[in-house]
């Protein structure tokens, strides 16, 4: 368990390091994000980090979107990662599109999904906690349009 667990972080690290920084580098999540105001993808090699807070009433969810505007059909990946504690089982809880979608991995806190997105084809993703108990708003998760799935 101890060697998968390390050979994850591994290529966690890996695919972290080997983004490219030029054109599309990673942010942060902007708050607060709405359905209707969600945080945009520059392209298929692009991410952002961002974190679940404690509301009052209701809980927290990160919207993300990015349009197929290359002219072109693409295939990617999305890559979900709640790397400072998978144990709070953030997690992607819809993607809406007008494509092709399926979840190939998914593990605590974690989870790869294939996308067809045709030219001009529209993708918007919705992230949250598990549950309301089970939240951190110190905790970081990452979410990344990638040409590879982080896991398979």
């Amino acid at each position: 368990m101890k060697l998968k667990k390390l050979i994850s972080t591994i290529g966690l690290t890996t695919c972290l390091l080997s983004m490219s920084s030029s054109a599309f580098a990673m942010g942060d999540a902007r708050e607060p994000d709405s359905r209707d105001s969600p945080n945009y993808f520059q392209g298929i090699i692009d991410s952002f980090e961002g974190t679940i807070a404690k509301q009052e009433y209701g809980m927290d969810q990160d919207f993300f979107r990015w349009t197929n505007n290359t002219g072109q059909g693409k295939t990617f990946y999305i890559n979900f990662d709640t790397y400072q504690n998978r144990s709070l089982d953030y997690q992607i809880f819809e993607i809406d599109h007008n494509g092709q979608a399926y979840q190939v991995f998914k593990d605590t806190g974690r989870e790869t999904w294939f996308v067809y997105l045709p030219a001009n084809g529209d993708i918007r993703i919705k992230v949250g906690a598990q549950d309301a108990i089970r939240v951190d708003p110190n905790v970081r998760y990452i979410i990344s349009l990638s040409e590879r799935p982080w896991w398979n």
